[in-house]
């Protein structure tokens, strides 16, 4: 995991919050403008923390996806998503999308253009924030459906109406989800050809490549695999398509890894560091169907010869209080989606690791496990791509290379089944695509569903009509209220109306 200039990075991500004008690229009297490296700095950050927070992920994503559990309080477990959360999901991804536009409008604009070089040529900026814009458009597609869309290689479309306010488009109309991914991909594509290699872009700003052009152009590449992945089942032309053409230009080792690393203060440090630490919450611990897959007790490793060693760099034991200090002997999952008695009767859970508690926890974006896994599936389960998908993995996490041998050498062969479960546990800390996994193909099989039972409990949902994982998350109440016209129309498109059960157009298991 790398740091790229962090010190100036926090230094500039803080006098752009506090509205600081020392660092202003023009007279710091008067300001015309921040520089498009600080805008750039604010919206990766943001996209970093706010996307991955207690709210979003710890209470939303990384529940949904059964990676964690709530230890108290299980409401969110059952699917009873705070309207806060749901806000979250949906105006973060708004504001981190606005400063990437601004990005571009300080690059386009005649008057700032020129100012902007200093920081990488215009064309370089403004390619490398459309390739953040698609990566940050797809989590509010994955999550929503159809949503309110703009791009700057269309930036004339009138159906594209999100992020015009200044041209007096204050309740934007909904795009078909559909073809929001079409244009991703061709973003994404037309982003990664026009961006050069041997350059470097807002290196002070950019905290997931430190500027590097060739890392970005990778990025761009792997995401389109990512989406491509995504619209396999129910488009199966396009995806091909996108997977010949950017597989070879596509992440080649962990080296090419995006990864947002936090800072060292509790200003600058990372969303769990907030929680865990200077908040001092102690309302998450692993799944009980997670941490069953991962000691072999359910799925299809269940003849493996040993354990998965990344279960301990996920997890924590749990430590008795002093003086008694006693270690348990595993890491102890809770049973998810039981109630708060259930939950609240597990009383030496597990606890995230104290990496990813630590500030300067570096925040997974996409990985080359998750991209080898992608490689495994267009390529009729490829047996090489799958074990290095899985070595890849096991090296991010800091696993000895004893022991990834080992493991490796006892994994069932390449599967539909075994492919997907070890991309589902290689994407732990990315909740959002570990959901889109199991939505989009079934898989892993050993999640817990509505109507389990766990001694005399069972599994029921705190939502009326939904009986199995959620398909989406029902659009903001603020939508209802501000935009209701747009929202009619898109409530009307979807299967069952807004609501959990109606499923995103990919979604065809």
């Amino acid at each position: 995991m790398k740091k790229y200039n962090l010190a100036i990075l926090a230094a500039s991500t803080l006098l752009f919050v506090v509205g600081c004008d020392t660092d202003y690229i023009n007279d710091p009297d008067s300001p015309v403008s921040a520089p498009s490296s600080q805008v750039f700095s604010n919206a990766q950050f943001d996209l970093a923390f706010e996307l991955n927070d207690q709210w979003v992920a710890g209470r939303g994503t990384l529940q949904i996806s059964q990676y964690w559990n709530s230890t108290d309080y299980t409401d969110e477990s059952r699917y009873a998503l705070r309207t806060s959360m749901v806000d979250d999901m949906w105006e973060e991804p708004y504001r981190i999308l606005s400063d990437l536009k601004k990005v571009i409008d300080l690059n386009t604009d005649s008057e700032s253009a020129p100012l902007m070089l200093q920081y990488g040529s215009n064309s370089d900026q403004i390619s490398i924030a459309r390739i953040l814009m698609a990566y940050t458009f797809s989590k509010l597609v994955d999550t929503f459906g159809d949503v309110p869309y703009w791009s700057y290689g269309q930036i004339d479309n009138p159906d594209f109406q999100a992020l015009r306010l200044e041209e007096g488009i204050a309740s934007p109309g909904y795009t078909d989800a559909a073809t929001i991914y079409e244009d991703m991909l061709s973003e994404l594509a037309e982003a990664a050809n026009t961006i050069d290699a041997s350059g470097t872009t807002m290196p002070t700003g950019d905290n997931i490549y430190g500027g590097d052009n060739a890392k970005w152009i990778k990025f761009a590449h792997s995401l389109r695999l990512r989406l491509a992945s995504h619209i396999l089942d129910v488009n199966p032309t396009l995806a091909n398509t996108v997977f010949t053409e950017s597989d070879a230009s596509a992440f080649t080792s962990n080296d090419d890894n995006a990864l947002f690393m936090f800072g060292t203060t509790d200003i600058v440090g990372g969303p769990w560091h907030d929680a865990f630490t200077v908040s001092a919450r102690r309302d998450f611990g692993p799944s009980l169907s997670f941490t069953d897959l991962l000691y072999n007790r359910v799925g299809p490793y269940t003849g493996a010869g040993m354990e998965d060693p990344r279960i301990e760099s996920f997890f924590d034991k749990y430590v008795s209080p002093a003086p008694e200090s006693i270690v348990a002997d595993e890491v102890y999952g809770i049973p998810y989606g039981f109630g708060n008695s259930v939950a609240r009767s597990v009383t030496n859970e597990g606890v995230p690791d104290a990496e990813i508690i630590k500030p300067d926890f570096s925040q997974p974006i996409l990985t080359f496990a998750e991209i080898e896994f992608i490689r495994s599936e267009f390529n009729g389960w490829d047996q090489a791509t799958y074990e290095s998908g899985v070595t890849a993995s096991m090296m991010y996490w800091g696993i000895d290379a004893v022991a990834i041998t080992t493991y490796v050498a006892t994994l069932p062969a390449a599967s539909e089944e075994t492919v997907l479960t070890q991309q589902y546990i290689g994407l732990y800390m990315d909740g959002l695509e570990a959901w889109n996994l199991y939505r989009r193909t079934g898989f892993p099989n050993t999640l817990t569903v509505p109507g389990d039972t766990f001694g005399d409990a069972t599994f029921t949902t705190l939502v009326p009509g939904l009986d199995a994982i959620p398909s989406r998350v029902t659009y903001p109440q603020n939508e209802q209220l501000l935009n209701r016209t747009n929202w009619d129309a898109a409530r009307s498109a979807l299967t069952d109306g807004d609501a959990m059960t109606s499923k995103i157009f990919w979604d065809v298991d």
